[in-house]
């Protein structure tokens, strides 16, 4: 998911809670070519940063200082922001089934496949490098794709 020179790095929004879980999700994203924006330990703080940077992608764990993510994750729908949720052992209500869950302990490479999943939706910048081939029908060997794309 790197971004190549000249090209827009992905924004993605950071809501966790604790400083070591969201500096490590700060790193990973970085390391995969991702801006980062927070992280942010409150719903509150999240939603007043959409507002100056839009982000391409969000990953927000449910349970947030203040209060559950949950008001944080319909804003984010409301303005078509996808994301990913955190959840662990968290219920997560039913209206969010189509979102992407990690377990409070996942490997980096899940969390930056959920954000390459969900940026690429149109108008996204970050759309597969390999979409071209795919649509040509041209041969594609797993090892051709970007690590990020591997499941």
């Amino acid at each position: 998911m790197r971004a190549n020179a000249g090209e827009r790095r992905p924004v993605v929004l950071v809501a966790e809670p604790q400083a070591l879980p969201g500096m490590w999700l700060e790193d990973a994203l970085a390391n995969a070519g991702c801006a980062v924006s927070g992280p942010y330990g409150t719903g509150g703080e999240a939603i007043g940063s959409l507002d100056a940077k839009r982000p391409d992608f969000a990953v927000v764990s449910v349970d947030l200082n203040e209060g559950p993510c949950f008001p944080l994750a319909c804003d984010l729908r409301r303005r078509g922001i996808p994301f990913a949720l955190i959840a662990g052992n968290a219920r997560v209500p039913k209206a969010f089934a189509d979102v992407p869950l990690l377990g409070r302990l996942f490997d980096a490479r899940d969390m930056v496949s959920a954000v390459t999943a969900g940026c690429a939706v149109p108008g996204c910048p970050r759309a597969c490098p390999m979409l071209g081939r795919i649509a040509a029908g041209e041969e594609l060997a797993l090892d051709q794709c970007p690590t990020a794309c591997r499941s």
